[in-house]
């Protein structure tokens, strides 16, 4: 993938991704609104926040796998 294409990944809002209704609300209602922001934590991190489940995890963790940016989950 390219620096670019990542860079847009990144700043993409997670309303406008492909990922579940209930990640995206989640996501929203803790101020999240980019990936961008969400990799600004670690993942035990999000597991403590009110709402997040591990399946919320492992949808965000697969969305980022699949757009070849799992390097960037926990660094």
């Amino acid at each position: 993938m390219k620096q670019s294409e990542l860079r847009d990944i990144l700043k993409l809002p997670i309303a406008n991704s492909p990922l579940s209704h209930e990640l995206k609300m989640v996501t929203e209602t803790l101020g999240f609104h980019t990936f961008s922001d969400l990799l600004q934590n670690r993942t035990a991190y999000l597991l403590n926040l009110p709402g997040f489940n591990q399946h919320l995890i492992y949808e965000y963790v697969e969305f980022l796998e699949t757009n070849q940016m799992g390097h960037l989950i926990d660094p």
